[in-house]
């Protein structure tokens, strides 16, 4: 009796896990990445605390009208980017609507976490930019210096 409770409150709670995304976000069934797409907009558009409300909904406008072309496309997209950076099998086995599905429910419960993920990445990538910035600096400045020193010593002998 025990066991057909659980039983029946686990498939109970799955459906609901399973269809729950569709209903909240008025998407297809199992078309988990346009969900994803769309809960990732709205969380990274409500957090804005210091941004007026003019510009919430011109951004929150710009967003569904790119989420509504893309729908699930660029998360699919770069889910497979991912599969191909990665040399793993298991990897590779997930389908995409998988990730999508955990994606949406990670979001769900805590929002925000994959636009620290994005931020983090970014700010890697930028860093790594504004360190070769810094060289290429160095070089021209180096080059510069030795430019100047053979002007004079030209003028000098010419002189």
């Amino acid at each position: 009796m025990f066991k057909k409770l659980i039983l029946c409150s686990f498939l109970l709670f799955t459906l609901i896990g399973i269809i729950y995304p569709t209903k909240k976000e008025n998407t297809k069934l199992f078309n988990y990445c346009y969900s994803l797409e769309k809960i990732l907009s709205r969380n990274s558009i409500q957090k804005r605390k210091n941004v007026s409300l003019k510009v919430k909904s011109i951004s929150k406008d710009i967003a569904k009208f790119g989420i509504s072309k893309t729908r699930g496309r660029l998360i699919m997209k770069m889910i497979d980017q991912y599969k191909i950076s990665k040399d793993s099998r298991m990897i590779k086995l997930i389908p995409n609507n998988l990730y999508c599905f955990s994606g949406y429910w990670i979001e769900k419960v805590k929002p925000g976490t994959f636009e620290s993920i994005l931020y983090s990445k970014s700010k890697k990538e930028i860093n790594k930019f504004i360190d070769l910035k810094d060289e290429v600096d160095e070089v021209i400045n180096e080059i510069n210096s030795e430019y100047k020193f053979i002007k004079k010593e030209f003028e000098s002998l010419f002189k």
